[in-house]
């Protein structure tokens, strides 16, 4: 009797160290995985690929602590910033329920699905897979590859979902910069208009005075107007990238036509940027203030930026340059 007492304490005790050591062992597995989607150094990352099953890539390349390029043009900054950040505080608010499992690693191996690699020194950090937002919203189902568990995963604080924030399309990680220059570092601005080229002009600027040229010839212009308008070449933006969904027949159609207008800014390394606009249709609706139908849109353009990019630009952001050589003469008056 005593024997079989002892046996059961035995049992007992043993089921109960089992139980621990199977409890530890999944919540060591449970806290490296809680621990495993950010990235605490987020300096230490130089490199970062965004991809998805649609056939959108991304490869973002840090140039410096505050400069990163996607391809060969300049990052949006506040979108790297907004990626940095959420990479460094996204933490796992819950694992995935077990009957909700296979339902959720179906939907992540879906069209929904983003992939996110992470690099530094050309070493992979880490690949995590991005699915679509939780049941109520709040978090992101994602699941770093290697493992069968995916986790909702959040920021402390943050109400909404994550998937947004890895964006996989290239244009929309560009800075939308036509023209970005400190007035010092141009040396010629040429503005044509072929429909009217007799007010084409020129902007020289030698590093010491700028001079106006209309017709290859110099002429007098008022000095403080020709300082504002080098500097309206301090930030000129578009409005965005003409997506792969706009007809290749009609983009063909408008580039065949005559620009109204041509830019080209040399800066003092000899490298030339330029952008052709090209006047857009009005919708129907739009009138002018007596009511008859207007032919153009008032307020945007196209613009063929460098011989690349089909863009849509407000008249907002480019009126400034477009002046004629009579408005250098007056511009101080």
């Amino acid at each position: 009797m005593k024997s079989n007492k002892i046996l059961i304490i035995a049992v007992v005790v043993l089921g109960i160290l089992v139980s621990y050591f199977i409890y530890t062992s999944n919540n060591k597995t449970l806290r490296g995985e809680l621990s495993d989607f950010a990235v605490e150094d987020t300096a230490s990352i130089d490199k970062i690929f965004l991809a998805d099953k649609l056939g959108h890539t991304s490869l973002l390349t840090r140039v410096s602590s505050s400069e990163w390029r996607i391809d060969e043009y300049l990052a949006r900054q506040d979108a790297i910033n907004t990626l940095l950040f959420t990479i460094k505080k996204m933490k796992v608010k819950a694992p995935v329920a077990k009957s909700m499992e296979p339902k959720v690693l179906k939907d992540m191996a879906g069209v929904g699905q983003r992939k996110l690699e992470l690099y530094s020194g050309g070493r992979l950090l880490k690949t995590i897979f991005i699915g679509v937002e939780t049941m109520d919203k709040m978090g992101t189902y994602m699941l770093i590859e290697g493992s069968t568990v995916p986790f909702e995963v959040h920021i402390q604080g943050h109400r909404g979902f994550l998937q947004g924030r890895f964006i996989t399309d290239a244009r929309l990680w560009r800075d939308p910069a036509i023209f970005k220059y400190d007035y010092r570092d141009i040396r010629k601005i040429s503005v044509n208009y072929p429909e009217v080229p007799q007010q084409s002009f020129e902007v020289l600027y030698n590093g010491q005075k700028p001079s106006l040229m209309v017709g290859g010839k110099k002429i007098e212009a008022d000095t403080l107007g020709l300082y504002q308008y080098l500097n309206a070449y301090k930030s000129v933006v578009y409005e965005y990238i003409v997506t792969e969904s706009f007809p290749a027949q009609r983009k063909d159609s408008i580039l065949s036509n005559t620009p109204f207008v041509q830019i080209a800014v040399t800066d003092k390394a000899g490298k030339v940027n330029s952008i052709k606009g090209y006047r857009r249709a009005a919708g129907p609706e739009e009138t002018d203030p007596d009511g008859n139908p207007l032919k153009f849109d008032p307020d945007r353009m196209y613009g063929h930026l460098n011989g690349k990019d089909f863009l849509l630009v407000q008249y907002f952001q480019f009126d400034r340059l477009l002046k004629e050589p009579s408005w250098f003469v007056n511009a101080s008056k």
